[in-house]
């Protein structure tokens, strides 16, 4: 398991928290067992954006901000809904034979053999995002789930 203090190391260099705030995160993790970075975005310690952020550097990937990314729809079309929501990615575009996908949780294991199989591309790339805007951007991409007698956009 990773060493909860790597992320809050990192976001007091960044200086988006201090030792008090990760301390009272840490002991508030301890009786929640929720993830730290849950607890400091519900304290309102880090804005849940900026955590992600330094959650991407964590990991060593690129962030996204999907508010501000163009996702193409030859991308989209490669991927099932059912895979994009089990999986919780959305694909953004194909980069050279490479897909590239939205992913919300880091530490989260990809099939990308699999993936880059049934998309029929080389390799997958991963970029991280908040999960709301990964969910968003599903719903948008691949139309409101089926409910009946539902209303298509």
């Amino acid at each position: 398991m990773s060493n909860p203090w790597h992320i809050g190391e990192i976001l007091i260099q960044k200086k988006l928290i201090d030792w008090k705030q990760l301390e009272d995160a840490l002991a508030e993790q301890q009786r929640t067992k929720e993830f730290l970075g849950e607890v400091l975005i519900r304290k309102q310690h880090v804005p849940r954006f900026l955590f992600y952020k330094a959650l991407a550097e964590r990991h060593a990937i690129p962030f996204a901000d999907l508010a501000h990314v163009f996702i193409d729809a030859r991308a989209v079309q490669r991927i099932p809904r059912s895979v994009a929501l089990k999986y919780k990615l959305i694909p953004i575009e194909i980069q050279d034979h490479t897909l590239v996908v939205g992913i919300s949780d880091p530490l989260e294991a990809l099939p990308e053999k699999e993936i880059a199989e049934l998309a029929q591309v080389a390799a997958i790339k991963t970029v991280l995002c908040t999960p709301e805007a990964v969910a968003a951007a599903i719903e948008s991409n691949y139309g409101e789930q089926p409910a009946g007698i539902g209303t298509a956009s």
